[in-house]
């Protein structure tokens, strides 16, 4: 973990809504070895009490957002799930407006979800969105309700890539790596889903709270009249799922067996990104291969406790 200390902006601070979850964990340890004085806000600490901003919410300047109950298979089964979601987002954004503060709301998007088919991959920011299932429109939606906030907040959506690292939480149909390990652990086979030429874009979950750590000290030296931003937060390297499941397999020491199964429908064929835009304007780029991901999380699952993290 690589903390980047700006004497100018550490001391502002930020609130985290689903700070308990698999990223919100990971960035609250990075924003406390950058100095960063950061309020989490978990289902036990809700952003929005009556109507108005959590008291500790009112002092952030940033606030970011990555709260969800949804992946993309429970939002195919669970559109109640979806209205919830988008529910609370909304409720928070009214709060925000009546307490007038205006801060930068960093929300934490889905790169793989949201973007049009009708274009070849790696996807930039500029390209259309178009979301083929209930997962992408349900952030789409979000993303909209977000830029439509201007008077409410200053808008950034960060658009993350398939995140895994440890603490992942597996029991919820999502995280090919997280399952696979745990897999392997467990001496079962690798259950592939569709096409092994399926490929993907697999980020390391410590250089997602770096990225969020940049986005922060980005919008704080913006003008308030910044436009709304989005920024890919991703490798950019795409890997075939046959390509992962050897990597898996050498990362535990033994060739495993994968079980084949259909497609499951929401699943996209190749999606990978273009992540210049996050160098260019943030600074921020990738430090840790796929290869090293993989061992630190192996590692870490072969080496401690498993840990069930509130969201």
């Amino acid at each position: 973990m690589v903390a980047h200390r700006d004497p100018n902006t550490d001391t502002e601070p930020v609130a985290v809504v689903g700070a308990g979850g698999f990223i919100g964990t990971a960035l609250m340890e990075t924003l406390t070895a950058a100095g960063v004085p950061a309020m989490p806000l978990t289902r036990s600490t809700p952003a929005v009490v009556d109507g108005r901003p959590a008291p500790g919410l009112r002092a952030a300047r940033v606030i970011f957002y990555l709260a969800s109950s949804i992946n993309p298979a429970l939002a195919e089964l669970h559109p109640e799930r979806v209205a919830a979601d988008h529910a609370a987002f909304t409720a928070l954004l009214a709060a925000l407006r009546r307490a007038g503060s205006r801060p930068a709301l960093v929300l934490a998007s889905s790169a793989g979800a949201v973007y049009s088919p009708d274009r070849p991959p790696p996807y930039r920011e500029t390209d259309p969105v178009g979301p083929t299932t209930a997962y992408g429109r349900a952030k789409v939606e979000l993303e909209r309700a977000l830029f439509d906030a201007r008077d409410a907040v200053r808008p950034v959506a960060v658009r993350i890539a398939n995140a895994y690292g440890p603490r992942q939480r597996t029991g919820t149909m999502q995280g090919v790596i997280g399952h696979w390990l745990e897999a392997a652990a467990a001496g079962l086979p690798l259950r592939l889903y569709g096409r092994p030429q399926n490929r993907r874009d697999y980020v390391y979950v410590d250089d997602v709270a770096e990225a969020l750590l940049l986005t922060r000290r980005f919008v704080l030296r913006a003008p308030e009249t910044q436009a709304p931003e989005v920024f890919n937060i991703g490798s950019g390297v795409p890997v075939s799922l046959a390509a992962l499941a050897r990597m898996v397999s050498a990362t535990v020491g033994r060739e495993l067996p994968v079980e084949r199964l259909p497609d499951r429908g929401f699943d996209r064929r190749d999606v990978w990104f273009d992540v210049r835009r996050a160098d260019e304007v943030l600074g921020w780029r990738p430090r840790t291969s796929l290869r090293d991901g993989l061992r630190r999380t192996w590692q870490r699952l072969t080496t401690a406790a498993p840990t069930g993290p509130v969201r």
